[in-house]
């Protein structure tokens, strides 16, 4: 995901010996386990369903760009980030989830906490290449495309040729993060029903979806937009949340970003400046967080330094965890912030 918890961190240093090396390992475990990588079959791929909501393979999925592709339901898959991996224990695939990483990011919503305790996490944060190799994914579900670089991970090409497809949440695909909506959500329910085999739990899901949002509508209705500023700090660095699904969230939980235009073209973040946020003057300030730890920090700092803003003044500091703006939580996200933004809303 393209935020500044995950720019931030720095790269693993791995070697491309190393690539070469796990890569190899990778394609023999996989031969070993009875998936070896998919071959082309000469048929056109496809991820209409049949009659009965279940997906005929091959099948494929145009996602940031490219095309991806699953000869067959994918029965190991590694989550990146939170947000997807209740996405996909919402989808009834808790079986077929070979790990997860960052899960510093967040804890689980209540309703998936049990399943998590069964869930393996191959790390909290960034993962290896080596980690990463050794769970034998056939499929990866990633927030952004940013740790894929033939570096700290083996790229996206290089993971397709041994038949590992990776899907990035649409929201943060590298062209669109400046511009995506909460459609992007409903995209991948369609996209990864299909390509996971999951349609009718992903046509369930998107239907909730969409009445979760349209009771957001009717709540907010006619009333003013709040003026309101997104917010993360790390390291002590304030930065700027805006753009894309960040943008459309506030928009459609009845605020107005003052931090529109202040994230360059095509991102959704920038560090900024607490003085030049201050002449702003926000209402509410959402803040992200990653942990209790960071929360309080975070609240500490922004009192700190916009203490004089009509949003610490009058308290209304929304702490909200940073996986709550992506997939799923995008909504839970637009749902709480529109509580938070009208408190007197029906």
């Amino acid at each position: 995901m393209n935020h500044p918890t995950a720019r931030s961190r720095p790269p693993l240093g791995r070697t491309r010996p190393a690539l070469v090396g796990a890569a190899a390992a990778l394609a023999a475990l996989l031969t070993a386990c009875g998936s070896p990588a998919p071959a082309d079959s000469g048929k056109p791929a496809s991820a209409v369903a049949d009659a009965g909501n279940r997906t005929t393979y091959p099948a494929q999925a145009e996602n940031c760009g490219r095309t991806v592709k699953v000869d067959r339901a994918p029965e190991r898959i590694v989550s990146f980030f939170p947000s997807n991996t209740e996405l996909l224990l919402e989808l009834g695939l808790k079986d077929r989830i070979a790990g997860q990483t960052w899960t510093n990011q967040s804890p689980p919503k209540p309703a998936y906490a049990d399943a998590y305790k069964s869930l393996r996490v191959l790390a909290p944060g960034e993962m290896s290449r080596e980690t990463l190799l050794a769970a034998l994914p056939d499929f990866i579900l990633a927030d952004g495309e940013y740790q894929f670089d033939g570096t700290k991970l083996p790229t996206i090409d290089e993971l397709a040729g041994l038949g590992v497809p990776v899907y990035i949440d649409s929201a943060f695909c590298p062209k669109t993060t400046g511009t995506a909506t909460l459609d992007a959500t409903t995209d991948d329910l369609t996209a990864l029903g299909a390509l996971l085999d999951a349609k009718a739990p992903a046509q369930k899901a998107t239907s909730a979806l969409r009445d979760r949002l349209a009771a957001v509508d009717t709540s907010v209705g006619a009333r003013p937009a709040t003026p309101v500023a997104m917010v993360q700090i790390v390291d002590k660095q304030l930065y700027a949340l805006s753009g894309g699904l960040y943008s459309d969230i506030l928009r459609r939980a009845g605020g107005n970003d003052l931090l529109t235009g202040s994230v360059p073209a095509g991102s959704n973040f920038c560090p900024y400046s607490a003085e030049d946020l201050a002449k702003k003057n926000p209402g509410v300030l959402v803040y992200h967080y990653t942990g209790e730890e960071d929360r309080a920090a975070s609240e500490a700092w922004l009192r700190s330094h916009l203490g004089a803003t009509e949003a610490v003044v009058k308290n209304r500091l929304v702490a909200v965890p940073a996986a709550d703006f992506s997939e799923l939580r995008a909504v839970d996200g637009t749902v709480a912030l529109a509580k938070a933004l009208h408190p007197d809303a029906s």
